[in-house]
């Protein structure tokens, strides 16, 4: 019985310290394919680190209205907490609750193609994202406003909430990057 007991608890100690070894540790890439990713910018501001992002086509979404509309890129905001946020997030933790619209310029023909609003989803782990459809290959400009939280706060322990802030890019799409 005490052979058993032994063998038990190895086992324990084994699957936990596997468990261990396989943890992603909290960061601004999402899980995914790895290198689809293609980086748009980045900006550490407000105590976050806000990283745009698009997969270079769409992805099926759930439900459908939430940024699941036909697209060919799948644009992402992934927001993390840095060391110096002040709002109650540890270090490299997603910060929810977020209103992220957007504006995607085409710089190219001077015209605006595509505005809307990033949603909460979760694939590898949580992000902002939306469908969008780009017209064609070019030179464009994303630009974020990002508003504070739709989140309480104790307000004797966490700071106030930043203002909303307006984040722009410049980045080319390429649809051989497919």
């Amino acid at each position: 019985m005490k052979r058993y007991l032994v063998l038990f608890l190895a086992s324990l100690v084994f699957l936990a310290l596997s468990a261990c070894t396989n943890q992603k540790e909290h960061g601004s890439e999402h899980e995914g394919q790895a290198g689809e990713d293609v980086m748009i910018g980045q900006v550490i501001k407000n105590g976050m680190e806000i990283n745009a992002v698009y997969l270079p086509h769409s992805v099926e979404v759930a439900p459908v209205e939430r940024g699941g509309k036909e697209g060919n890129i799948h644009l992402e905001a992934d927001i993390h907490a840095t060391k110096d946020n002040s709002f109650g997030f540890h270090k490299g933790e997603w910060i929810p609750y977020l209103t992220i619209d957007y504006k995607i310029h085409n710089l190219d023909t001077n015209e605006d193609v595509e505005k809307g609003q990033l949603y909460q989803m979760v694939a590898g782990d949580p992000h902002y994202a939306s469908n969008v459809l780009l017209p064609e290959p070019g030179n464009y400009e994303l630009t974020f406003q990002i508003s504070e939280p739709d989140l309480s706060r104790h307000a004797e322990d966490v700071n106030k909430f930043y203002e909303p802030m307006t984040l722009k890019w410049e980045f080319k799409y390429d649809e051989a990057q497919k």
